[in-house]
C-alpha cells in the first residue's frame, strides 16, 4: 500500500496503540504531516486505560508540538478514515474503535484481512517504515527538523538506542535524518521519574528466575505500562537471563513485557503462548508485549495469583516442545513409515530465472520463513495447497521434468518472496510452473506426538514449527534433510510405501 491510496479520504484519524510509545508517537506524526500537507482533515488518537504520563513523552509531544490527543472508548464512532499506526486493528494492544473505513500501517508480526494495510515486521521501527512511505511520495522530509527528530527518536527507542538495528533500511534513515541533538538528549535523559526509578529498582530485586530456562520474572508496582519496556530491557542484559518477562497490574489485567535473545524462542510466540485463553500478544522475534485479562483468568485459574500463574504457564511452554536440528538429528528411524509421493503435478519455481546472483531473499511458506541466496543450486518447490520449500537442484532433475505450463495449486496462502534489501515482495503465482514426477520418490516421515521447533539444514537462525499430528519427514537419500509437513497437506501429497 502507498500513502496516495488513502488520499481519497477527507477526513483522516492516526489512531496510536494504547499507551503509545515515542516510535508510535513519531510514525503518527509522519502521517499527520503528510495529510495536513495534502489538505485532508487529519488528527492523531489513542485510547486504552491511560493516558500518557511519562516524562520523556510528555516532552517529545510538547518540544515536537505533536497533535495527539486522548479518546476515550466510548466516545463515539469516528468519521471517514481509521489508520492505526505501530499496530493492527483488531489486536489486543490497540482499542477497538468503530469507523467508516480502516487502514493498518504497523512493523510488527501479524497479518491484518483489512485490504488496505502495509506490514512490514522486518523494520525495528514503525518510523522507519513512516519515513519510506512519506519519501515514496516525495514528501521532503529533511527539510522538517521536527519530524526528523521524531522519526529519529523513535527508530532510537525501538531499538535500544539502534543495538538492535539489523535491516539497511533502518540504518539508511538513522544516517539520513538531520534531527535536533539537543531535543534527542532532553528525551533520552528524560525517561523516567524518580518514582519510576523507585518502581523500576524494585521490580529488579525484586526478581525471580526459571533457573532451568535462564527465564527472569519481574513484577513492577503500578506504573505506566512503557515502564515494563525498560524493566525487561534492563533485566536481559544480565547474563543469567536469556529471557524475561517483566509484568505489572493495569486497569483490568496484567501488562506484560517479554523479551527474548535466544533463537530457540521467538518472544512473540512465547508471549501468545503465555496469554492463550486468557488474554491476547504479539510483537517481534526478541521484543513482544501481551495482556492478561483479570476477568478471564478467574475463569480459567481461579483464586491463582499472577505470579503463579506466570510460572506455571513458562514452565508449561517449555515442557510442550522439542527442539530438532536437521543437521545433527539422529532420531530412531525405526519410528519412521515409508511413504510414497502421490503422482501430482507439483509447481516449481528458479529464483536465478529472475533474480540476480547472490540476492538474498525470504521465502514465507505456511510453516515459516526461510532465508536462502540464489546462487542457482535449489529451486522452490510449490505444493497443491501453497506450500514452498527449497529443493537442491541436483535432486529435483532427478525426480521431475519441467513443463511450461502454468501450475494451478488450491492456495490457502499466496506464495511469497521477498528480496534485501528493499524487502520487494514478490508475487510468486504468474512464475510457477508445472512439473511431472519422473519415478516414485519417497520420503521417511513420523507423526508427532508433541509440539516441535526444527531448525532445518537450509537455514539454522529461525525454526519452523510442527503441530502435534503433523508430520517429521526427510527423503530417502537424505537423511539430515529433516522438516515439518502439515498434516492436511500431508495426507494429500502422499501415501503408505
Amino acid at each position: 500500500m502507498r500513502l496516495n491510496e488513502l488520499e481519497r479520504f477527507d477526513t483522516v484519524t492516526i489512531q496510536c496503540h494504547d499507551n503509545p510509545d515515542p516510535d508510535a508517537l513519531a510514525s503518527a506524526f509522519g502521517l499527520y504531516r503528510y495529510f495536513t500537507q495534502k489538505d485532508r482533515e487529519v488528527r492523531i488518537i489513542y485510547s486504552g486505560p491511560y493516558q500518557i504520563r511519562k516524562s520523556n513523552l510528555i516532552l517529545m509531544i510538547s518540544e515536537l508540538k505533536i497533535p495527539v490527543s486522548y479518546y476515550p472508548a466510548d466516545a463515539g464512532r469516528i468519521n471517514g478514515l481509521l489508520l492505526t499506526v505501530d499496530c493492527q486493528y483488531g489486536q489486543g494492544n490497540v482499542t477497538k474503535l468503530e469507523a467508516d473505513e480502516y487502514a493498518v500501517i504497523d512493523h510488527h508480526n501479524g497479518t491484518s484481512a483489512l485490504p488496505l494495510n502495509e506490514i512490514r515486521p522486518e523494520l525495528g521501527g514503525c518510523s522507519t517504515l513512516i519515513w519510506k512511505m512519506l519519501s515514496e511520495e516525495g514528501y521532503d522530509v529533511l527539510s522538517d527538523r521536527p519530524l526528523c527528530t521524531a522519526l529519529y527518536y523513535g527508530l532510537m527507542t525501538d531499538t535500544g538506542s539502534f543495538s538492535e538495528i539489523s535491516h539497511p533500511l533502518d540504518r539508511d534513515m538513522r544516517d539520513t535524518l538531520i534531527c535536533n541533538e539537543s531535543q534527542i538528549r532532553l528525551f533520552t535523559n528524560s525517561n523516567i521519574s524518580l518514582e519510576e526509578m523507585r518502581i523500576t529498582g524494585e521490580a529488579l530485586a525484586g526478581y525471580t528466575c526459571i533457573s532451568s530456562y535462564n527465564c527472569g520474572i519481574l513484577e513492577a508496582d503500578n506504573c505506566d505500562p512503557n515502564i515494563l519496556g525498560i524493566i525487561s530491557d534492563m533485566a536481559l542484559q544480565v547474563a543469567e537471563f536469556s529471557i524475561v518477562v517483566a509484568f505489572g497490574h493495569v486497569s483490568g489485567g496484567y501488562k506484560l513485557s517479554v523479551r527474548s535473545c535466544i533463537r530457540e524462542v521467538m518472544a512473540d510466540e512465547f508471549v501468545q503462548a503465555l496469554t492463550e485463553g486468557v488474554g491476547s500478544g504479539g510483537g517481534h522475534s526478541f521484543k513482544a508485549g501481551g495482556f492478561i485479562s483479570e476477568d478471564r483468568l478467574q475463569e480459567v485459574c481461579s483464586d491463582t495469583p499472577i505470579r503463579d500463574y506466570l510460572d506455571r504457564a513458562i514452565r508449561g511452554y517449555f515442557e510442550s516442545f522439542s527442539i530438532i536440528h536437521a543437521s545433527e538429528y539422529s532420531p530412531d528411524m525405526k519410528l519412521f513409515q515409508r511413504y510414497k509421493k502421490n503422482p501430482l503435478p507439483l509447481g516449481y519455481i528458479d529464483p536465478a530465472s529472475f533474480l540476480d546472483k547472490n540476492t538474498r531473499i525470504k521465502v514465507r511458506t505456511l510453516e515459516g520463513d526461510t532465508d536462502l541466496v540464489v546462487d542457482g543450486s535449489f529451486y522452490l518447490m510449490v505444493g497443491i495447497l501453497g506450500e514452498v520449500y527449497p529443493i537442491a537442484a541436483a535432486k529435483f532433475d532427478k525426480s521431475y521434468r519441467k513443463t511450461d505450463e502454468r501450475f494451478e495449486g488450491e492456495y490457502s496462502y499466496v506464495p511469497r518472496i521477498y528480496t534485501e534489501p528493499d524487502n520487494t515482495a514478490h508475487d510468486l503465482t504468474d512464475r510457477i510452473r508445472s512439473c511431472i514426477p519422473t519415478g516414485t520418490s519417497y520420503i521417511l516421515a513420523a507423526e508427532l506426538d508433541r509440539k516441535v521447533k526444527v531448525f532445518t539444514k537450509w537455514y539454522e537462525e529461525k525454526y519452523m514449527k510442527g503441530q502435534k499430528g503433523d508430520f517429521i519427514a526427510c527423503r530417502e537419500d537424505d537423511v539430515h534433510d529433516f522438516y515439518v509437513i502439515r498434516r492436511d497437506i500431508f495426507f494429500k501429497t502422499y501415501s503408505p510405501a
